[in-house]
């Protein structure tokens, strides 16, 4: 028993030591094991001297020198991992050796998430936001195209963090001096620049709803009532919706936080005759007005 839990906080540690944040439904369902029974392992993790962050997910703090060396020691990098996965998916056929490999792999790393990148120049912009992060030098977002703006551009940004996906990542924005997200597939490319950060005191990620939008604070509560298409299709396109959601025969109640409404209305107006609007009133006010400038 006692070395059933030793090999399962090291998997915890393993997992914890890397960049990805991770929610506790997550880790109950990749180790297979109660919020409880990791509470005490948290606990036992923070006895041995170890620092836990548990803003917006758990995970192991990358300012302190024994959880760095750990992670040297344990975790391999997105690249890393993606060359082992390349060089495992050349292997022909199936083996015992193969599947084992690949299965304890997937244990600790998200490897759809890197064979996605992998097929796209992402991981190249990946790999060059990571050492500025680590190196805590600016980078430049070369062409980066902002739907707000309506502009195609250089940014120069200080680099923070990432979400979870990989996809996008936090940064402050050297021109307006305010922090946003920045998505990897409206990058051109990703320069490293010479020059420090000048701002590490004002990195701070925002409140991020369901639907990726941003805002200091949450601005109101949402409540939507959801066909199974439309239940179906927000767990597919948004699934940190899983922790909102509860079923009301025949329907899905959703209840969360918005940033805005901007985000939330596109998945309302993209399922016409799906989706009931219990609150708030305010959201049914947008959506009308956004309707009607459409139909002109």
């Amino acid at each position: 028993m006692e070395a059933n839990r030793t090999i399962r906080i090291l998997r915890l540690l393993m997992m914890l030591s890397g960049a990805k944040r991770y929610s506790m439904r997550e880790l109950e369902s990749r180790l297979g094991m109660s919020a409880r029974n990791i509470r005490r392992d948290f606990m036992t993790i923070e006895t041995s001297g170890f620092i836990m962050e548990r803003d917006n997910g758990y995970r192991l703090s990358t300012d302190d020198t024994v959880n760095r060396n750990l992670k040297n020691l344990l975790h391999f990098s997105e690249e890393e991992v993606s060359i082992l996965y390349q060089t495992l998916s050349m292997i022909e056929g199936d083996s015992p050796v193969k599947e084992r490999l690949v299965r304890k792999m997937n244990t600790f790393y998200d490897l759809k998430v890197l064979e996605q990148l992998r097929q796209t120049d992402d991981l190249t912009k990946v790999q060059t936001i990571r050492q500025s992060i680590a190196e805590k030098k600016q980078v430049r977002l070369v062409n980066y195209r902002s739907s707000n703006s309506n502009s195609i551009e250089d940014r120069n940004v200080e680099a923070f963090d990432f979400l979870p996906d990989y996809r996008t990542v936090w940064c402050y924005d050297l021109r307006v001096h305010t922090c946003k997200q920045f998505k990897l597939a409206r990058m051109q490319a990703v320069e490293l620049l010479p020059t420090g950060w000048q701002y590490p005191d004002k990195h701070q990620k925002l409140f991020t709803d369901i639907f990726r939008i941003s805002a200091t604070v949450a601005r109101a509560n949402a409540e939507l009532r959801l066909s199974l298409k439309a239940y179906n299709l927000l767990l597919e396109e948004y699934p940190l919706a899983t922790d909102y959601i509860k079923p009301e025969k025949p329907y899905y109640l959703l209840k969360a936080p918005v940033a805005g409404f901007s985000g939330i209305s596109r998945f309302v107006m993209g399922l016409p005759g799906e989706i009931e609007i219990i609150k708030p009133v305010a959201l049914k006010k947008y959506i009308k007005t956004q309707m009607e400038k459409y139909l002109k």
